[in-house]
């Protein structure tokens, strides 16, 4: 298993760095690999989220999931490329109020979810059950995965290169930390109920492996750009919320799965199952990270 995973996790990483990079120094701030990237991975992880909804009583409308995860994704473009159409630079409180195009973009994911319903009525006992578990898949991947879009344009060297690059290797230390910590001194477990296999030695290991990670990309950040994005005390914070916001969003995906029965989302990804069981750390991390930084980053 960990030798599947590093054969996955390695050319992953390898993409994802490629992406950042090539995004950065030569299409910046258009980032159209990042938005194939995000339309992918959203778009795989709401086929998936449709199929496990679809083992309890909600009974989503996977062309809608679909459809309203991608239009949620692809409008968090909206507001830097038309800023970028008209020569203005983004500002921090742009970054405020950008959140409005995927805000407004779930509201009429929910408009047409009501109204396909609606054209489709025919017996009681079934619309409300898909209306809800349409709206909460399209929330739970579209909405929450704004926040993974949106850092890329927070104010930062190279606009969003840092605090993205930030976010996701301190969600992934906190992964690779809570399983390596586990598996070596887990003794006692941490919600049983939701992940058996999740300890509170793990978790502690990956909070740990986090802080390690987020030092890392932002020394680097201090090395590379001469920059002081954050303070080192803001750093550790850094790393602690989003590291436990990460695992949160872990567990919030094993109830997900425990609920509907199945141990994993897909098995697109040898070794690591689904692309919602790499996304569900990011998902909650995301916000969390996005927030930190509107409040702690550069001014």
């Amino acid at each position: 298993m960990l030798l599947t995973r590093l054969l996955i996790g390695i050319p992953m990483a390898a993409g994802f760095v490629a992406i950042l990079l090539i995004d950065t120094l030569y299409l910046a701030p258009w980032f159209p690999l990042w938005l194939v990237a995000m339309l992918v991975a959203m778009g795989l992880a709401a086929r998936e989220i449709t199929g496990l909804f679809r083992q309890t009583s909600a009974r989503p409308d996977g062309v809608v999931v679909l459809g309203g995860v991608l239009v949620v994704v692809l409008s968090n473009w909206g507001p830097h490329v038309s800023r970028a159409l008209m020569g203005l630079e983004t500002r921090p409180e742009v970054a405020v109020e950008a959140l409005a195009w995927p805000l407004w973009a779930f509201v009429a994911v929910v408009m047409t979810t009501f109204i396909t319903q609606s054209a489709r009525f025919e017996h009681p006992g079934g619309s409300m059950a898909t209306i809800s578990g349409t709206v909460l898949a399209v929330a739970y991947v579209g909405l929450l995965g704004s926040f993974l879009v949106q850092i890329r344009w927070l104010e930062s060297p190279y606009q969003g290169l840092v605090p993205l690059a930030a976010l996701v290797a301190t969600a992934k230390g906190a992964d690779m930390g809570a399983y390596f910590a586990g598996r070596a001194a887990g003794r006692h477990k941490l919600w049983p109920r939701l992940s058996p296999n999740k300890t509170i030695e793990g978790a502690i290991g990956g909070l740990i492996l986090a802080v390690i990670f987020a030092v890392i990309v932002f020394g680097l950040a201090r090395i590379l750009f001469h920059a002081t994005v954050l303070s080192w005390p803001a750093v550790i914070g850094f790393g602690i919320l989003v590291g436990g916001a990460a695992q949160l969003g872990d567990l919030m995906e094993s109830m997900i799965k425990r609920d509907c029965e199945r141990k994993d989302a897909s098995a697109t990804l040898p070794g690591f199952g689904g692309v919602l069981d790499v996304l569900d750390s990011l998902l909650f991390a995301g916000p969390v990270a996005y927030g930190y930084w509107l409040i702690f980053g550069p001014a």
